[in-house]
């Protein structure tokens, strides 16, 4: 016999029973003794013990059988077994080289923290779904590095991935061509063709290193480029810079300047189209400021590829001899049957050891937690109906338990039950409150938001439907309040807000042509908002001054919580100005809506401003923006009118894309993805929860 060894160790904790029942058994017949001497007169005793009373001894022996078989029963449930046998098994997969770019403009906040960490992440997610592929990471900005060869050991890939930072790369600037040549040259295995894949993340910023004729040099050579495109396409972001005492600083943070003004990154997603077009069977897959699963673009377009085999894998295997053990126990546990005894008590006993194995199921599966996890089980295999009635039954025995109320709450959104949903969503926050569950209560404001914002999907009264998307941006801002990490409910906030300003647009649209004269809105109308929206950027100025003051007169906690509320109030009240002047600036002229855009621009400043607690830099942004909506009103007034009609139709066709688009809460795959990105870039999905998991009580 070698190689002994346990298959399920931790069954070997029931061993601990053993000591307790032995307690038990001494104190029974510590218990049965004086019972008898106080029924019976001590010298009849003596007379009567070596005839009717049963002998101790053979008691004893009963108890050691019965233990004994105990211990062989617990181990042979952990699965014993020896003589290990090794087995040579094929290894085959692709080889996939991640390409990450870790330039300075990966820093830009467009996507939270930053593009690189959301890179990052995406990465660790594809590692997970890895099936014997192997893998290796790279990084480049001005030059290359290779953190990692190509191996399966994907636990120091994940290490290695760990330690990238914008420092890995001593030298700065962005050459995505020369890294893929690097790549191709140095990484992979020239004797393994059309089996190996590129996974490039990056912004798309290039410094003159002609990176789509290295993909097509790539793709001759029968690599496959997948570039996964991370930014803001439209208008950019910003890149935090570590120097401090810059003009451009806001709330303490400096951002990245050249030549006196800041430097805003955008997403070159062109470049990155035709870099993938350039090789055989390339994929660009446009993520932009959104969410992706690269874990389910790499299990579909990757994992599900042909590969080649590339090595054997030494499988070691024991054979298990639990039977050995158990029949040792049913031999035992018979003998002790056997050995008469006058006293019933240790055929209890046995009975009762005998159905403690199958009872912990059991118990289990009749508690609370037992319910949920059952419930969760149902939930994952899509049947909500059964998922429902086992939630049901958990909340039956336990009413207050937050997990299953919260799951109750998932399946009925996932039976499109969606005004249930929310109001068990709603009972599953105030249960988090009550419990200081703080992740319960912020999954649960998030599903109330998704059940309202479905409920507003489906309903036909403007009014109504207004309401029910206000209540569900309530619903996820309340979220992110509670857990500030929540991107998710981040996101679907800013898809609520857009509706909800969409589905105003749309109503004043009907109001406008359904009254007396009929006619569009001319330049005066325009020149007049733009007007009203400078003196309202004035009051929000005024207000941030006087926040200001407050805090350099007060600065007790009491003063600092309603000053953060009061900062709050006035960042969404900035927020909604810089949405109507966004609208404003459609079918204006073109030096007004160049003035719009810069009035834009210190609106989204002064919001961060706010955001961060600094109300003086944020009144200097609202002057800026106040002084920009002048000149844009002036601008108006001398320029003629615009093309009415074509701000009409762009707003209808906006509307009809944004109300028929589906599956906002569904987890996208990969050819979803790549079709969402050709039909409309800027519509993404809504983010969902999934359940909550408990602890089984056993």
């Amino acid at each position: 016999m070698s190689d002994f060894r346990f298959a399920e160790v931790g069954m070997l904790h029931w061993l601990w029973l053993l000591p307790v029942l032995t307690g038990l058994m001494a104190y029974a017949a510590r218990r049965r003794g004086r019972a008898l001497r106080r029924f019976i007169e001590a010298g009849l005793l003596q007379r009567v013990a070596g005839h009717a009373l049963p002998d101790p001894s053979r008691r004893v022996l009963k108890a050691a059988l019965l233990l004994a078989g105990v211990a062989l029963l617990v181990v042979a449930l952990s699965r014993p077994g020896w003589n290990a046998v090794r087995d040579d098994v094929p290894q085959s997969g692709r080889d996939v080289v991640f390409l990450l770019d870790v330039s300075r403009s990966m820093l830009a906040e467009d996507l939270p923290p930053n593009r690189l960490e959301r890179a990052k992440l995406a990465i660790r997610d594809a590692v997970e779904r890895l099936r014997g592929d192997r893998v290796a990471l790279a990084v480049f900005a001005g030059a290359t590095v290779v953190k990692c060869p190509l191996t399966v050991d994907y636990g120091f890939f994940r290490m290695a991935l760990d330690d990238v930072t914008p420092a890995t790369v001593g030298r700065g600037g962005s050459l995505i061509g020369d890294a893929v040549r690097r790549v191709v040259a140095d990484v992979f295995d020239a004797k393994r063709t059309n089996v190996r894949d590129i996974v490039l993340i990056t912004d798309g910023e290039d410094h003159e290193s002609f990176p789509v004729e290295a993909a097509a040099q790539a793709g001759a050579q029968g690599v496959r480029l997948i570039a996964i495109g991370l930014g803001d396409e439209s208008s950019g972001q910003r890149i935090p810079a570590e120097a401090a005492g810059s003009a451009g600083a806001a709330g303490g943070r400096t951002f990245l300047r050249y030549q006196g003004q800041e430097v805003w990154s955008k997403l070159d997603a062109d470049t990155l189209r035709r870099m993938a077009e350039a090789t055989p069977g390339g994929v660009y897959v446009n993520v932009a400021t959104g969410a992706v699963d690269l874990g389910d673009i790499y299990s579909r377009l990757v994992a599900q590829a042909q590969g080649e085999q590339f090595g054997f894998r030494t499988v070691e295997r024991v054979e298990e001899k639990f039977q050995l053990f158990l029949i040792g126990c049913l031999i035992l546990l018979a003998l002790e049957i056997a050995l008469r005894d006058r006293s019933s008590r240790q055929a209890a006993a046995l009975a009762c050891l005998l159905a403690l194995g199958g009872a912990a199921r059991p118990a289990d599966a009749a508690s609370a937690r037992g319910l949920v996890n059952q419930g969760n089980d149902s939930y994952r295999a899509q049947e909500y109906e059964d998922a429902l009635a086992a939630y049901d039954q958990a909340l039956e025995k336990e009413p207050d338990s937050p997990y299953a109320s919260f799951n109750r709450a998932n399946a009925l959104y996932r039976a499109s039950s969606f005004a249930e949903a929310a109001d068990a969503y709603a009972a599953s926050a105030r249960g988090g409150v009550e419990r200081g569950l703080a992740n319960v209560q912020s999954a649960a404001l998030h599903g109330l938001g998704n059940a309202r914002y479905r409920e507003a999907e489906a309903e036909s009264d403007p009014g109504s439907a207004l309401r029910l998307l206000e209540s569900a941006a309530e619903a996820f801002a309340d979220a992110v309040r509670v857990d500030a990490r929540r991107s998710d409910s981040a996101h679907n906030l800013e898809l609520a807000r857009e509706m909800i300003q969409m589905l105003r647009e749309r109503t004043s649209q009907q109001s406008a042509s359904a009254g007396e004269d009929g006619e569009k809105q001319g330049p005066q109308d325009r020149q007049e908002k733009l007007r009203q929206a400078a003196e309202e950027q004035e009051r929000l100025a005024e207000e941030s001054r006087k926040q200001q003051e407050d805090r350099q007169r007060r600065d007790d906690s009491e003063a600092q919580q309603e000053q953060r509320r009061r900062e709050g109030e006035l960042a969404r009240a900035q927020d909604d100005l810089r949405e109507r002047t966004q609208d404003l600036s459609q079918g204006s002229g073109q030096e007004a809506r160049q003035r719009l855009e810069d009035a834009v621009r210190h609106q989204q400043q002064a919001r961060e401003d706010l955001q961060s607690g600094e109300p003086r830099e944020a009144e200097r942004a609202q002057r800026a923006a106040a002084e920009a909506l002048r000149e844009a009103a002036d601008a108006e007034a001398g320029e003629g009118p615009s093309e009415q009609l074509a701000e009409a139709d762009q707003g209808e066709g906006h509307a009809e894309s944004a109300s028929g688009s589906e599956g906002f809460l569904e987890e996208m795959t990969a050819d979803q993805i790549l079709a969402k990105e050709r039909q409309d870039r800027q519509r993404r999905e809504l983010q969902r929860v999934g359940v909550v998991k408990v602890e089984r009580d056993w």
